[in-house]
């Protein structure tokens, strides 16, 4: 499967997501109300705590089956994901023990407010008990994703995305609860893990799991790999959760919703970018294994490439037109969520393209060293956040975002990934960096043109400037990388991040 295809269907997969997101979020906020929605977004953020405790083998899984799938050593692919499934039933136990302490501690957490307790401790076991028994399950995702089939997984996400709708507005429209979101999510979640298993088979025809192949020199060679990337997952899950557990707790669930508001929309703005990085993962394990060192190289500079550039766009959309959005798809204007969406969105012209270069390094076995400088980034924004929320509220609290990535991830990381994966100074400059500035420079002017001339909501408008803005920014970047086709010169890109991925 082809790094393009896999592309492609994970955006597909995306543009559904989003279009769902769009509708429900709205949906879901006007049928149970602000305090409601805002207990629902604590509780998921309390009980997706509990997924640390996938000791970072979710990586590791991709990363073996990907090495192994490419030298055909089904038997040796057979004991690790056996292995890694053991494992995960341990850890299922320990999510089922977390959650249910959550639960009990749940009446002195926050105050509530007119939510009843009993609904809030069910909804956290419901879910925890749906993370837990999809951690089981979750390694034949692992076998589609290593064997380079994010096209099946991305079908299945996207069919029952909208079987997730159907049950939402059906389910809501009677007025249910915070149970019912949470019942909503268990079927949902099992259902995909089993297409996800059914496909897994038949992609590897000699898959066969069971207690009998785990062994001990297969966990010891996993948990080598894991217990570093144990930690980077620890320190992505305190970055990505601290932000609503702070301000859930210190400041209440009702102030969640408009940061929610503002990290919503840069959610669905980096998930797509961020799928750039999960197709290099596998494609990295294949190319280290032949030690193909140049073509990784060349991968690793396109794609970093291609998320800068889409980064960049967004984040100039969002200074510009993100009010009207967040008018438009709520139907009220938030204060600070557009400071709050323009703050999280800018971090991400930094952290996106260091994804690539993170999964990368996963798919090469290095995993040790970035570890640690995620888990310092983790505790720094942990720091900033509980500071900055009592000065400036929930604004301080994206702040405390940004500061952390921008200093440890540009000033600490990059350097370190640049020597790891062979990629120069100029290298940085002229394939990655310079190649994207005259199309983000045409897309700001683009902006700032028309930015005036829009009404001040709606969807149609919005849409326009959306479709007009993709226009400039390709139109240029494409462009640009014709003119290098004619006249190559060691100066300018290499080539051109977005055609030359999509060539596969």
């Amino acid at each position: 499967m082809t790094v393009r295809k896999n592309l492609i269907a994970g955006w597909l997969a995306h543009l559904l997501s989003v279009l769902i997101g769009f509708f429900m979020m709205p949906y879901i906020l006007g049928t149970v109300g602000e305090v409601q929605y805002g207990a629902w977004v604590l509780i998921n953020a309390i009980a997706g705590y509990s997924t640390m405790i996938y000791s970072g083998f979710g990586a590791t899984i991709c990363r073996y089956v990907a090495d192994l799938y490419s030298r055909k050593n089904w038997e040796r692919l057979n004991v690790v994901v056996s292995t890694i499934q053991a494992v995960y039933l341990g850890t299922a136990t320990l999510v089922f023990i977390f959650t249910a302490g959550c639960a009990w501690l749940a009446p002195h957490l926050q105050n509530w407010g007119n939510v009843p307790i009993g609904e809030v401790q069910l909804s956290i076991l419901i879910v925890g008990g749906t993370i837990g028994l999809g951690m089981i399950a979750s390694v034949y995702g692992g076998v589609l994703i290593g064997t380079q089939r994010l096209d099946i997984k991305r079908a299945i996400e996207m069919t029952l995305g909208i079987v997730r709708l159907a049950l939402t507005l059906l389910c809501l429209h009677q007025h249910y609860g915070l149970v019912t979101l949470a019942l909503i999510f268990f079927v949902v979640t099992i259902i995909e893990h089993a297409a996800s298993a059914f496909y897994a088979y038949r992609q590897v025809p000699t898959l066969s799991l069971g207690p009998w192949k785990i062994q001990r020199d297969a966990l010891q060679e996993c948990f080598s790999f894991s217990a570093y990337n144990a930690v980077a997952l620890f320190a992505e899950y305190m970055i990505f959760f601290t932000d609503t557990v702070v301000i859930g707790l210190i400041l209440g669930p009702l102030a969640v919703v408009p940061y929610q508001i503002g990290l919503r929309i840069a959610q669905m703005i980096q998930i797509p970018i961020s799928q750039i990085g999960e197709v290099v993962l596998p494609k990295a394990g294949e190319l280290s294994a032949r030690n193909a060192k140049q073509e990784l190289g060349r991968l690793v500079c396109k794609s970093m490439g291609l998320a800068l550039l889409l980064s960049g766009g967004f984040l100039i959309g969002s200074a510009y037109f993100g009010e009207l959005l967040i008018r438009t798809w709520i139907g009220k204007s938030y204060p600070d969520s557009h400071t709050v969406l323009v703050l999280l969105v800018g971090s991400q012209l930094i952290a996106l393209p260091m994804v690539v270069a993170r999964k990368a390094l996963l798919g090469m076995g290095q995993v040790r060293r970035q570890a640690f400088i995620d888990l310092g980034e983790a505790l720094l924004n942990l720091v900033l956040s509980l500071m900055l929320i009592h000065t400036w509220g929930i604004v301080g609290v994206a702040w405390g975002t940004l500061i952390p990535l921008v200093l440890v991830e540009g000033l600490v990381l990059l350097p370190y990934a640049m020597r790891e994966l062979h990629v120069s100074r100029r290298d940085l400059w002229h394939k990655i960096v310079a190649p994207q500035i005259p199309a983000l420079v045409a897309l700001t002017l683009f902006c700032e043109m028309v930015g005036s001339r829009i009404p001040a909501s709606g969807w149609i408008p919005l849409l326009a400037v959306t479709a007009g803005g993709g226009v400039v920014l390709l139109s240029v970047r494409g462009l640009i990388f014709v003119l290098e086709k004619r006249n190559p010169t060691p100066v300018p890109s290499a080539g051109s991040a977005a055609s030359e991925v999509f060539a596969g």
